[in-house]
């Protein structure tokens, strides 16, 4: 039991109202159970209204799970308590001096909460290996609570982003183009390499890109070269010619390459080594000069989509997935849609709405259908979620659920979330 818990109870009213008596045996009844305080020290709730034996008491009320809290957490020395009313408690353990010396009554609502509430709590709160702690209790949820939900969830997960984007902006001198391009290499890392690739395209200045973009010769060398990819003997004509170009920049910038050994391969697929992503991502650098104004200026998905379409690749990737060995398969190492789709929903359309709320732009509704027309995302998340009949239909869906899970269920916040509410209070 949590005193959090009592408080959704005492909020939703969630007892028998109607035959309530304190401990001494005085029948009471809540006019109106006042205001929460949810972030001040102090009283649970303020301006609360309770009639007691036919008397109106107006004033604070203090929740505790058992009547001894309130010495344990020392309220009597404390003059923010000298306005209680009552003494709300799931077990009345003590009798507390100060309260009853003010003639200051005691609530025990452990026979006046309904055993199903009970029951509901204790499955979220005790939930064990389930995948979210309402997993037994979903069928509870009615869908227009759940749709409700989403919303709220995308709306917070774009500002949490929002506050992140703003940071990683004042950390990249205020200049997009970097930010838009430190981003990329997280999205490109994709989840086992993102760190690797936020180390590497922090190795170096930004500045150096920018002064050799015109050069995709050099943009392949300083990429790879950087990654520490390029750290072998080699009579391969391609790769010779690279290492010869990042020794070129190496000298000229002052470069310090990193250990190839932080880029893991190990359970990857081929086309999804950090050698074929580095290679996709020099490829947009080395096409587009200004990536970040030209994917800010349009609103077409699909046209974003083609960005990373239209891409031409050196004829040694046909046969390779990485710079020493040679395969046997031969494939164009297109970025698939599936990455495509996953960047603009992570970066991109996020990227667009910080950068519209810095010039004064309003394109909230514009990113919300950007993520309705996109399709779900794949992960275990998203099909774990579908499997409790929980399907997301767009990638608008999907980043709720996404944002449900690693910030409500995997805290255990279910008294914040919609859902569990919903499950508590429907009984």
């Amino acid at each position: 039991m949590k005193e959090k818990f009592l408080h959704f109870i005492w909020r939703f009213q969630l007892f028998d109202s109607l035959s309530l008596q304190t401990t001494d045996g005085t029948s009471i009844f809540v006019e109106e159970k006042g205001l929460w305080n949810k972030i001040d020290s102090g009283p649970d709730f303020y301006m609360s209204k309770i009639r007691m034996d036919h008397q109106i008491w107006v004033g604070n009320v203090e929740i505790h799970v058992r009547s001894s809290d309130w010495d344990l957490h020392k309220h009597s020395s404390d003059k923010s308590y000298e306005n209680i009313i009552l003494h709300v408690v799931f077990e009345h353990d003590k009798e507390i001096e100060f309260l009853k010396s003010r003639n200051v009554k005691t609530l025990e609502l452990k026979n006046y909460i309904s055993q199903e509430v009970l029951v509901n709590y204790e499955r979220l709160v005790e939930a064990g290996q389930n995948f979210i702690p309402c997993e037994k209790s979903i069928y509870l949820i009615k869908e227009d609570s759940v749709k409700f939900w989403l919303e709220r969830l995308v709306i917070e997960r774009l500002e949490r982003k929002t506050s992140e984007i703003e940071q990683e902006f004042l950390k990249s001198g205020k200049n997009w183009e970097e930010l838009l391009f430190k981003k990329m290499a997280y999205a490109f890392g994709l989840k086992i390499n993102a760190e690797s690739f936020t180390l590497w395209a922090n190795s170096f200045s930004f500045k150096v890109l920018t002064k050799i973009q015109t050069k995709p010769d050099l943009v392949y060398a300083l990429f790879f070269g950087q990654a520490g990819f390029l750290d072998f003997e080699t009579e391969e004509n391609y790769v010779s010619n690279l290492k010869k170009d990042y020794s070129f920049l190496q000298s000229k910038f002052d470069l310090n390459p990193l250990d190839k050994s932080v880029f893991k391969f190990f359970r990857l697929r081929p086309p999804s080594f950090p050698t074929v992503r580095m290679m996709q991502l020099a490829a947009l650098y080395g096409h587009y000069q200004n990536v970040f104004m030209f994917l800010m200026g349009t609103k077409d998905i699909e046209k974003i989509r083609q960005v990373f379409r239209d891409l031409n690749y050196p004829e040694f990737w046909k046969n390779h997935f990485t710079l020493e060995k040679e395969s046997p398969v031969y494939s164009d190492k297109e970025i698939s849609d599936e990455l495509i789709d996953r960047i603009i929903i992570n970066v991109i359309l996020p990227l667009k709405f910080v950068y519209a709320k810095h010039r004064a732009a309003d394109v909230s509704d514009e990113l919300l259908e950007g993520l309705r027309i996109l399709p779900p995302e794949k992960n275990t998340v998203i099909q774990e979620f579908s499997k409790l009949g929980l399907k997301a239909e767009n990638a608008f869906e999907s980043q709720a659920y996404l944002e449900l899970k690693k910030h409500f269920c995997n805290e255990k916040k279910c008294l914040n979330c919609a859902l569990g509410l919903q499950i508590l209070k429907n009984v």
